[in-house]
Order: structure tokens, then sequence, then C-alpha cells
């Protein structure tokens, strides 16, 4: 009992991924409601719990990919720690409480956009992504859905300009962010059965994508900047700053660097959303 909690756990839910949607999720509420409060509590479990949820059905519904995959096969579906059967288990119970949560505090907007988020990603993107390398552009909205859920949750109106431009950025920060992934894993990918964009482009053709799209992720930030989504005068500092060193460590790994250190580009990519989502909190916390 003790592994499951500690090690099969985490890795079922992917804790990683569902802690940084919950923080997304965070970070909206408290744009809205312009403080940090202990309010937001009940409406984030929901939505972790749900995240958690989507976690393990899509590990349950890619088992046999990840056996195939070095960097999944450890995973406890297909390292046999886990059945199938118990991960669905799982998954209901984890889906029970995040609706259970959300609908007793009446957070009905974010009930809806729970029941669309599940549909999309394991209905819909975890299916198209057996079918084309460019699933996840529309597979980013599953990203960006908990973003207006955690708004919503804390009273904001669901299309405000600055939910809006907040929810861009992330969408925009998604898609490098996952063809970084393609780039160090694409054999794997490919051995699995999921068509990867080395088998569309050429691998400097590649490149030229992945840096266009960050270019779009960090001129969004600036967007963020110039809106006045931060007060602070260091806040904006540090995010123009990271956007200028970002560029310059994408431009020599992906151009000039002989063994391209993808691991540290997605590693930085990850470092700049924590930054950029936690100014926001920290802001409102000491306004």
């Amino acid at each position: 009992m003790r592994s499951f909690h500690t090690r099969i756990f985490p890795e079922l839910i992917r804790i990683n991924i569902t802690l940084s949607v919950t923080l997304s999720a965070f970070t909206a509420w408290v744009a809205a409601s312009g403080k940090v409060s202990m309010k937001s509590v009940f409406p984030l479990a929901g939505i972790f719990f749900l995240a958690c949820s989507a976690s393990v059905l899509n590990q349950i519904q890619e088992k046999e990919q990840d056996a195939k995959m070095d960097r999944t096969k450890g995973r406890p579906i297909p390292s046999g720690k886990l059945t199938s059967q118990q991960a669905f288990l799982i998954a209901i119970l984890l889906l029970l409480s995040g609706f259970g949560i959300l609908v007793s505090g009446l957070y009905w907007t974010c009930v809806i956009l729970g029941i669309l988020n599940i549909l999309w990603y394991n209905g819909f993107y975890t299916w198209l992504k057996k079918k084309t390398a460019f699933a996840v552009v529309p597979g980013a909205l599953s990203g960006v859905i908990p973003v207006f859920m955690g708004w919503s949750a804390a009273g904001g109106f669901l299309v405000d300009p600055t939910i809006l431009l907040l929810a861009f950025f992330l969408f925009i920060w998604q898609i490098p962010h996952f063809w970084l992934l393609m780039l160090k894993y694409g054999d794997e990918y490919r051995l699995a059965g999921f068509p990867v964009m080395t088998d569309i482009f050429s691998n400097y053709q590649f490149r030229n994508i992945i840096l266009a799209w960050m270019i779009g992720a960090t001129g969004t930030s600036l967007l963020l900047v110039l809106s006045g989504f931060w007060m602070f005068f260091l806040s904006k500092v540090m995010i123009m700053g990271m956007n200028l060193l970002i560029l310059i460590l994408f431009f020599y790994q992906l151009y000039f660097a002989r063994n391209p250190r993808y691991k540290l580009m997605f590693i930085t990519m990850n470092a700049f959303l924590l930054v950029v989502l936690s100014l926001v909190v920290i802001e409102k916390f000491f306004s």
C-alpha cells in the first residue's frame, strides 16, 4: 500500500502535469478575484481531481503505445504494476470526486467546461494523436480549458480580454513544448505507431517550426506585459529578460550546437511557464 501511494499513484496521475494544470487554474482564479484566497481551494481541488482522472484514462487508452517506448514503458499499467481495470476504477473515483466537489460548490460553468475537456482530451485528442502529427495543435485546447475553469470559479467573465490573452499564451506555449519531446523521442513515437513531424518535414525544417512557435510564445508573454498583466516593474523586467535568454538558448541549441540539448530546452520552457504564472500569484499576494 505504501508503494502505491509513494510511487504508483503519482506516476499514474502524472503529478507534474496535473499540478501544472492546477497552477494555471489557480493563476486564473487569482487574476479574476484580484487576491490570493483560501476560497480557491475548493474549486481547485475539483479541477485537480478531474485532471488526474483524465491522465489515468489517457494511460489506459495508450497502454499499448506506452509499452513500446522506453520513456513510458515504466508507467504503472504497461509495467504491470497496475491492471487496466484497477486504473479505470481509480479514474472513475477521481472523476466522481472532481465533479462532486464542483457540483456541491455550485460551480456549474466549471462542471460544463470539465465535461467538455474530458471529451476533448480523452475522446478526441487521444484518438487524433494516432492519426496526425499535428494533433497537438487542437489538443492544446485541453490545457487551456482549466484556465477558464479557474477564472469562472472566481466569478470572471469567460470572454474577458485578460483571460483570453492568458489562455492564448498557454495555448501557444504548449505546441513547441510537445514538439521538443518529439524531436528528442521521435524514434520511440514512431515505433509506438504515432505519426511524427520528421516524417513530414526535414529535421532542419522542423527546428524552424519549433523556433517560430517559440517566438510566438515569448511574443505572447510580451503582450501580457504590455497589457498590464503585471504591475510591478521587476516582474516586467523578469519576463522580458527570460524571453531574451530563452530565444538565445533556443537559437543556439537548434542551429549551432553539435548535439542539441532538447531536455535543457524542455526544462527551460517549463521554468518559463512557472515564472509567468507564479509572478501573477506573487504580485496579488503582496499587493
